[in-house]
């Protein structure tokens, strides 16, 4: 590799394994990720392809339409080098398509047609974790070398790691945005309890109560109803408490 190809190498690794920066964006990270490929390690496209939460493989980024209806086409016929490295959870190296017409009579013919004569594809693990796998096409036969071979994993690697830790953090503001919902709505009842304790003389389980019997005669949340009570200033149904 020149030293040109090394900066985009470098550069890439670390944007990989920055997840966590502002405005973060895993679609524009992919796409870098496959022009990277291409540029650095010389081969004519590629492509990635997640699982979904099912284990079911999707076509998240291709360097080119051809490449995009390539990965497609593996996915609808099931057969291809992605496939198999998604599966195996080991890399499928240098295979000439022509030779193997057989074994992915779908995807090779597709691929030939296309100018394309070699793939490879590298699964993107994390430990014992396989969230998907990288396409790398090639238009002669000739292999990549070690180096460039042990580039394509780190970069594969990398991009797992990432991914997984962008998912990671994602969950995790969920959560604490699920927790801070429900501590609010918490506040909010207690506020509506006692609200309703000062105006009509109950205590704050009597109060309490009133809110969820209401709640659930006006199959409403009771989040909702106890906010009105505290912006309001008043009884979802005065009758109700006659």
């Amino acid at each position: 590799m020149t030293s040109t190809h090394d900066e985009v190498l470098f550069a890439t690794l670390i944007e990989l394994a920055d997840t966590t920066t502002t405005g973060f964006d895993l679609v524009s990270m992919a796409d870098r990720l496959v022009g990277a490929c291409v540029e650095v390690l010389g081969v004519k496209a590629a492509g990635i392809m997640l699982a979904d939460q099912r284990r079911s493989l999707r076509v998240f980024a291709s360097t080119n339409e051809e490449t995009r209806m390539l990965e497609l086409l593996e996915l609808q016929n099931n057969d291809g080098p992605c496939l198999e490295a998604f599966h195996t959870g080991t890399v499928v190296a240098g295979v000439d398509l022509a030779r193997l017409t057989t074994r992915w009579p779908h995807f090779a013919a597709a691929a030939l047609s296309a100018g394309i004569r070699t793939a490879y594809a590298v699964p993107m693990r994390l430990r014992d974790q396989t969230i998907g796998a990288l396409n790398l096409f090639q238009a002669g036969t000739e292999p990549l070398s070690v180096h460039d071979m042990n580039v394509a994993r780190v970069m594969a690697d990398m991009a797992a790691i990432g991914i997984v830790n962008h998912w990671s953090i994602r969950q995790q503001e969920v959560l604490a945005q699920q927790l801070q919902s429900a501590l609010n709505t918490r506040v909010i009842i207690e506020q509506a309890k006692g609200v309703l304790a000062e105006r009509e003389g109950l205590s704050m389980g009597e109060a309490f109560e009133f809110l969820r019997s209401t709640a659930r005669a006006t199959q409403r949340p009771i989040a909702e109803l106890a906010t009105d009570m505290v912006t309001k200033r008043t009884a979802p149904d005065d009758n109700a408490l006659r």
